[in-house]
């Protein structure tokens, strides 16, 4: 009885560049099939964060909209108007995105402090945003900011006074970069609020960054330090919005500092610092933006997201 001959080198080589060829080629079909969907997830995240940000969108994804001092549950009827609702379900992608596309107007604030449209710049906004979206916006000429618009009324109208403006904001925390959004009221010099969407930083400490109940400090926090006296000169005042080491109360108690500082993350210290330096970095080009929108809306103040 004769033995069976052990296939030779030559065809196990073949084998497995047979078998390596046809993987590699469904991965290269599933990737191209996948890349479509893996983008519309990030941008519907993005679009969902900034909204949080701005308080259209709470923490927990359910839209809202301000009453007085507080924010109530909302849904959406058409048009992308929300109203009260007494028992609101989790918005679907289309609701956020129609949302989205009704209240938030991509624009662009030039180094001068002036605010324009993509179109009134000659600049393709979607390559714009990808092109950016890693290095940041704020070292460029013409830098990204988002207009809040105000909620449409019954009639489908909007008020010429935003709600107002998102400027992202990227920076450095312990292990790598750090991307979010810090919402501002019109006046240019008070958070509405803040996300962070993509960072990688320790579970249980820096992440703490990404927390509802650590993001809401910064509400109503001011973007410049206030002085001792007198009043604030936005042109000189230095930026606030410090993560202090410890509490503010502790820290700072009743001074300016106050007013500007979050408690910081016990553990987290230098995601708590390259925090700081991510809103000082990405805010100070903005400068000029922030006194132009303070001069023109500052005066009358009527904080937004209502309807």
């Amino acid at each position: 009885m004769s033995q069976q001959q052990p296939p030779s080198n030559a065809k196990i080589i073949t084998f497995v560049v047979t078998l390596s060829l046809v993987c590699a080629t469904v991965l290269a079909i599933l990737a191209s099939a996948l890349r479509e969907p893996q983008e519309i997830a990030r941008e519907l995240d993005r679009s969902r964060q900034l909204m949080m940000s701005a308080r259209i969108l709470n923490y927990a994804g359910y839209f809202q909209i301000k009453k007085g001092d507080e924010y109530i549950p909302a849904k959406v009827e058409e048009g992308g108007r929300l109203v009260a609702a007494e028992d609101p379900e989790l918005p679907s992608r289309d609701q956020v995105f129609e949302v989205y596309q009704t209240r938030i107007q991509p624009m662009l604030a030039s180094r001068e402090g002036e605010l324009l449209t993509f179109e009134e710049a000659g600049i393709n906004q979607r390559e714009y945003i990808e092109d950016n979206r890693k290095r940041g916006y704020y070292h460029l000429p013409l830098m990204l900011v988002y207009k809040v618009l105000p909620n449409p009324s019954p009639d489908n109208n909007q008020d010429e006074r935003p709600d107002g403006f998102v400027i992202p904001i990227n920076g450095y925390g312990l292990w790598d970069a750090i991307y979010g959004f810090l919402a501002i009221e019109p006046n240019g010099d008070k958070v509405i609020g803040i996300s962070w969407y993509e960072q990688k930083e320790t579970p249980g400490l820096g992440a703490v960054i990404t927390e509802p109940q650590w993001q809401n400090q910064f509400h109503c926090k001011e973007i410049f330090l206030p002085p001792p006296e007198g009043e604030k000169d936005l042109e000189t005042a230095p930026l606030g919005l410090n993560v202090v080491k410890g509490e503010v109360e502790n820290v700072y108690g009743d001074r300016p500092r106050a007013k500007t500082s979050v408690d910081g993350i016990p553990g987290a210290t230098l995601t708590g610092n390259g925090v700081t330096n991510a809103y000082h970095h990405s805010l100070a080009p903005y400068r000029a933006f922030l006194i132009k929108i303070n001069e023109k809306y500052g005066e009358n103040e009527e904080d937004g997201n209502g309807s």
